[in-house]
């Protein structure tokens, strides 16, 4: 048997709890609790740099899937399913770095002898962190689809 769908269904797992850290950050932060909203998004984001060094070692251990037996729509799941990946990784990337410059501001400390953050990172911080959770969102979903197809052509369903 194949052990792609095995290393598959891990980083199926893994996405899961991405995407389940994230949406407890966003109502940590709509809930005003700004800390917690820090947690959560760090541990989707290790749970991200964990599935990227579990590639790097997938790849070198099993090498890449063999895609000869794809269908055209199944390739086409899987290219916007790494669209949505990669661009749930740059945006985190971008809210991660704008939060940075947010960590000492009143909007995320609360106490009120600290400045305001300028609104252009709060809006930039805010429109890349829905962006990548969104493209998580969505990328999860067609993961699902991605797994289904795998497991079909390896004849586990």
């Amino acid at each position: 048997m194949d052990a792609s769908p095995g290393y598959w269904t891990f980083a199926l797992l893994d996405m899961c709890g991405v995407v389940g850290f994230a949406v407890a950050g966003v109502r940590s932060v709509k809930r005003g609790d700004t800390a917690q909203h820090r947690r959560h998004m760090l541990v989707a984001a290790a749970l991200v740099a964990l599935f990227v060094l579990s590639y790097l070692v997938k790849l070198v251990v099993l090498g890449r899937e063999d895609r000869t037996s794809w269908g055209l729509f199944s390739i086409w799941v899987l290219r916007v399913h790494e669209l949505c990946v990669f661009t749930m990784i740059a945006a985190g990337a971008i809210a991660g770095a704008r939060a940075l410059r947010l960590r000492r501001s009143r909007n995320f400390t609360r106490r009120p002898e600290d400045p305001l953050a300028p609104v252009g990172s709060v809006r930039w911080h805010r429109g890349a962190g829905r962006t990548a959770v969104v493209a998580a969102g969505i990328g999860l979903l067609l993961a699902f689809f991605v797994l289904a197809g795998m497991y079909r052509r390896a004849g586990l369903f």
